[in-house]
């Protein structure tokens, strides 16, 4: 995810970041914080000493005191005794997962590089406009270790490479599914359509219901009291949209969890509702906007996003360019490949991403691109002294109602189901000893 530029970093006592992603980068703290003593014999033991231990690994009281003020800076949760205590098993279970989910990648031969996690760290740099020297100089000096950061990081690419080679080739969403859902929705034209934010927290058995109550209620009052829901998302739900502060789209209401429809019902966009309880956790939900579905799944603009690749030719030279063009781009699977290609052999990505509409199109791309799978590049077109190859990045309906649209979210709702299964797999069969 690309995060905007941020302004110019000032060393100061009360030093501020930004999150990036799913990845924490948002760090208000005091360098006096930073476990003072650490370099005394007593008190470096107590730091290393065990918070908790899972499968004979030790998560240590430095992890969970970093991870503890991550979470709350980054949530703009103020940094109190309460808070503290109210954060602690959260944070602490979020610890324990990445620990479990380490281990997974292990056993299944599973890493990332050095190399990888470096050049993630530098990209959290240079969203706050810093080398990674002088991020990594502003992380100690507001009293945070870089490398509690960069464990984040690498349990965050190496849990998201593990889903990708497991678990997302076990997910298929067939062409059927999405004819099914388009006609139930195609029913309920003319319905209220709304874009919902989630923060999901889950419970495994009935023990945990009352501990994951009190956090829910804790995160409302702390969202209450200015706290940005997008970023509270992203540090603490547990579902598939925290990484994108809990943006479900455009859905219908009747699509909503049926306890989480009943409260937006009586919601105004800007307002949110929670704690709601669902058979398997609760809900926070903001509702972002609202409005009625006129033209239901066929409805509203399309909206299209092209990747261009132009392969030039001389006059006479039109046929050689256009077989030129295919045999270069008929391995291309998505619109990256396309953009470093074009980039390559002197082609362009259309300036106009987010505001083309299909109708905007020339007639002869119109149809060329309407149905065209996305990633995928379509037969090269002469034209303009060019033999040109399309790929479509995007492709929506005004109402989120577009096929592409509900095969993402049918595969987004299946990958997020079988992900949470095999977490929870890997909860139930480990020795989890807490210790604080």
């Amino acid at each position: 995810m690309i995060m905007p530029a941020r302004r110019p970093f000032t060393a100061s006592p009360r030093s501020r970041f930004r999150r990036c992603a799913a990845l924490l980068c948002a760090l208000l703290l005091s360098p006096a914080a930073l476990l003072p003593g650490l370099t005394s014999g007593a008190a470096a033991q107590d730091a290393m000493r065990a918070a908790a231990v899972v499968n004979d690994e030790i998560v240590s009281a430095l992890d969970l005191e970093m991870r503890l003020r991550i979470a709350m800076a980054s949530s703009g949760v103020p940094d109190t005794p309460e808070n503290r205590q109210r954060l602690m098993r959260p944070v602490m279970r979020q610890l324990i997962d990445e620990r479990l989910q380490m281990q997974e990648a292990e056993r299944l031969g599973v890493e990332v590089t050095d190399e990888q996690v470096e050049a993630a760290f530098g990209r959290i740099a240079q969203n706050n406009n810093m080398s990674s020297e002088q991020f990594a100089d502003a992380m100690r000096q507001a009293g945070i270790l870089p490398q509690s950061l960069k464990q984040q990081v690498r349990a965050a690419l190496t849990w998201r490479t593990v889903v990708d080679r497991r678990i997302r080739p076990t997910v298929q969403v067939g062409d059927d599914e999405v004819t099914e859902l388009l006609a139930r929705l195609k029913e309920g034209e003319g319905q209220e359509v709304v874009r919902v934010a989630e923060i999901f927290l889950g419970f495994d058995d009935a023990d945990q219901e009352q501990e994951v109550q009190a956090t829910a209620q804790r995160l409302e009052e702390q969202i209450r009291q200015g706290a940005p829901f997008s970023d509270v998302a992203r540090q603490f739900s547990q579902a598939a949209t925290a990484s994108v502060g809990g943006d479900l789209g455009w859905l219908l209401r009747s699509e909503l969890p049926p306890e989480v429809g009943d409260a937006v019902a009586g919601m105004q966009p800007g307002e949110m509702a929670g704690p709601i309880r669902s058979i398997s956790g609760y809900y926070l939900v903001m509702l972002r906007d609202r409005r009625t579905g006129g033209s239901g799944a066929g409805g509203g603009e399309t909206r299209i996003r092209l990747s261009r690749i132009a392969v030039p030719y001389a006059p006479g030279e039109e046929q050689a360019a256009v077989a030129e063009a295919a045999r270069q781009t008929r391995e291309i699977q998505s619109c990256a490949q396309a953009d470093a290609l074009a980039q390559e052999i002197g082609g362009q990505t259309s300036e106009s991403a987010g505001d083309l509409t299909i109708d905007q199109l020339p007639a002869s791309i119109r149809d060329l691109v309407r149905e065209l799978p996305i990633g995928q590049p379509s037969e090269p077109i002469a034209a303009n002294g060019a033999a040109n190859v399309l790929v479509v990045c995007l492709r929506e309906q005004a109402d989120g109602l577009g096929r592409d649209q509900i095969a993402e979210r049918l595969t987004r709702e299946k990958l997020e189901l079988e992900t949470q299964r095999y977490l929870r797999d890997l909860r139930r069969s480990a020795n989890i000893d807490i210790r604080v």
